[in-house]
């Protein structure tokens, strides 16, 4: 035997040793990196949880009107013909959506994991229930195309105007360029109108704003003036129409009002929240179904349903596109 097949088996040995030494001295870090996600739908939409698995959610309207005018209904001493009161009742329904996933692994698989310390359950029922969120989430602001369903941010019986331009006849609509006065104007603009679409009924008044990110740090970041120490959305949170007749106003930053207004332009909502105006069901809540054996596999269903957004008012909702 020469004297390199002498020292070969010496080398992987030291290579081997020098491995395991390196393994020995690695540290598991305990924490688990999930994936970034957030969804918002808990600040900006009111839920009704319970009720089970539905088909539908219905609603009851009533609209009321008087035979003759408003002067018809004075009442003189000689008058024989009183006007008449009717109700004019119809009917909303929602729409419920189910939602339905699964769990699979190997009992070997699991037996595996648990004597390191972690149970796949555990991984598996975190991405469950992120799933089921962001399926929430998009339920809430834009629907699902698939079943023809809308949101919050693009329904298309709501009523939406286009902002004021910056320069008098042209297009430039926009906050980029827009002053923090332009600004309050077209935030006020559409609360007035919003507001006397109802008969300027306090119920009316809104009471929240969605905005893209981009034009929230806008408001954010700019100043009201060059010499002054207020922001934008500080100026305006304080001077708007909601606040100046009693009531308050949150202006809060949503992703999916980007590209949603017209001519895929960005639109900012203007809305009551509040859950008699608008809302929508969730049914039942995410349920781990029975556990399922079979061939030293492991399935666990789970299930939950929701409704579509439920405009219970739609005249308390206005979009505003092209800021």
């Amino acid at each position: 035997m020469n004297q390199l097949t002498r020292i070969a088996p010496r080398r992987m040995a030291v290579n081997d040793s020098y491995t395991f030494l390196m393994k020995e001295l690695e540290k598991v870090d305990d924490t688990i990196l999930e994936p970034l996600s957030g969804t918002d739908w808990p600040r900006d939409m009111p839920v009704i949880t319970g009720g089970g698995l539905l088909e539908s959610i219905a609603s009851v309207d009533v609209s009321y009107a008087s035979s003759g005018g408003d002067d018809d209904n004075l009442f003189f001493e000689a008058a024989n013909d009183i006007p008449v009161i009717q109700a004019d009742m119809s009917k909303q329904v929602a729409r419920t959506f189910n939602f339905a996933e699964y769990m699979s692994f190997s009992t070997m698989e699991r037996e595996k994991m648990l004597q390191v310390g972690r149970d796949p359950e555990t991984f598996l029922n975190k991405g469950i229930r992120l799933h089921c969120d962001k399926l929430i989430d998009r339920n809430v602001y834009t629907g699902f195309t698939k079943v023809s369903s809308t949101g919050l941010c693009n329904n298309p019986n709501i009523t939406r105007s286009s902002a004021a331009p910056h320069t008098p006849g042209g297009t430039d609509t926009a906050w980029d360029n827009k002053t923090a006065d332009e600004i309050l104007a077209d935030i006020n603009r559409a609360i007035s109108a919003l507001w006397k679409d109802n008969d300027c009924s306090s119920d009316a008044l809104p009471n929240h704003i969605l905005i893209p990110v981009e034009q929230f740090g806008q408001l954010v970041t700019r100043k009201v003036s060059d010499d002054s120490e207020r922001s934008i959305l500080t100026y305006v949170l304080e001077n708007n129409l909601s606040v100046q007749q009693g009531g308050e106003l949150t202006i809060s930053p949503c992703k999916w009002c980007g590209g949603v207004g017209s001519n895929g332009s960005d639109r900012m909502v203007v809305y009551m929240n509040r859950v008699d105006r608008i809302c929508f069901n969730l049914t039942q809540p995410l349920r781990r179904m029975d556990t399922e054996y079979s061939e030293m596999r492991i399935k666990i269903p789970y299930i939950a349903q929701f409704s579509e957004v439920r405009f219970l008012y739609p005249s308390t909702v206005r979009y505003l596109d092209g800021i």
